[in-house]
């Protein structure tokens, strides 16, 4: 295993307790970001003698090395299955939560949402199982019912020394309130409901990191008019060493649970890349279509806590009349 020196006891603890044959895959999560294709999830399968459930519970103390809690210091791990292929076990993706020193708790992105989020900028339509070290908050309740699979989606909990109960998101959130009471088809990662349309000035389009945020705000999900337009954003963060992360906006019929393109952003860098790599911010730059409920001021503020050097560029997009 790389570099198993550096890992902390308990990471190497949870690794051990997978069959010999699959711990260097396991243990090299640690470098190549918490997402296992789908290959690498029969060989789990199959560990687990064919249930998904179960391998899917077996993940969750290593999603929970990927919290940061500055402020509860309380860890919560997630995995997310995205959508089967034909024949072949679907992704599966790490997340935690995630907080922020010296912003207002309401900006923290919950497991649950770092997880989706995670296979969402993975190109996933939809999840067809969430499993958590603890029962969702009903946050976390009215963001999963935002999801285009939530009529489908089952929710994997710990249950016993080394079982899990499973039970569709309806029975966490009875009587719910999601896109179809507002007249919307589909939902949350639905790729039918992005924004192919938006756009800048040509001039505006010959920055890469400009070019990168308009992509994502193409991909974002906002469905819910503020004003005369849905709120389509998406930002793209260039790291010190030049890589290039994005992030989308997510909203929500409930308004609240709506995830901010930064925080998207962020959760997806920390989820995707090596555990403990620095990662120091150069320049991060929004594109929105402008609405009531502006992304910008949020952005800032967050902005001025996490890279208190870097100044937000703005740029506003105009959406396409259908």
């Amino acid at each position: 295993m790389s570099k198993h020196a550096s890992r902390p006891a308990d990471w190497r603890k949870a690794v051990s307790s997978f069959p010999a044959k699959l711990r260097p895959g396991i243990d090299a999560i640690w470098e190549r970001g918490g997402r296992l294709g789908p290959e690498a999830v029969d060989r789990l399968r199959d560990a687990c003698g064919g249930d998904l459930g179960a391998a899917m519970m077996r993940l969750l103390p290593l999603a929970q090395h990927y919290a940061v809690v500055p402020v509860s210091h309380f860890r919560v791990g997630a995995v997310a299955a995205g959508l089967p292929g034909r024949g072949r076990s679907p992704a599966l993706y790490l997340g935690a939560n995630y907080e922020f020193a010296g912003v207002a708790l309401s900006f923290t992105v919950h497991a649950e949402q770092s997880a989706t989020n995670h296979a969402w900028l993975h190109g996933e339509a939809g999840l067809s199982l969430l499993a958590i070290t603890a029962a969702p908050c009903g946050y976390c309740r009215q963001f999963l019912n935002e999801l285009s699979t939530a009529p489908k989606l089952g929710v994997l909990l710990p249950e016993g020394r080394r079982g899990y109960q499973a039970a569709p998101l309806a029975r966490f959130l009875p009587e719910a309130f999601g896109p179809a009471d507002l007249g919307i088809r589909g939902g949350l990662m639905d790729p039918a409901l992005s924004a192919p349309g938006l756009d800048l000035p040509a001039r505006a389009k010959t920055d890469p990191l400009v070019v990168a945020a308009l992509g994502a705000a193409r991909r974002s999900y906002a469905p819910y008019p503020t004003d005369r337009a849905g709120q389509f954003a998406g930002l793209a963060l260039q790291f010190a060493d030049g890589s290039i992360g994005t992030g989308r906006y997510a909203g929500n019929a409930a308004y609240n649970p709506s995830f901010s393109p930064l925080e998207s952003a962020l959760a997806f860098a920390h989820a995707s890349r090596p555990l403990g790599e620095a990662r120091r911010l150069r320049r991060c730059v929004l594109v929105e279509v402008p609405t009531l409920a502006s992304q910008r001021s949020a952005t800032e503020a967050v902005l001025a806590v996490v890279a208190p050097r870097v100044r937000l560029e703005y740029f506003a997009a105009k959406q396409a009349r259908g």
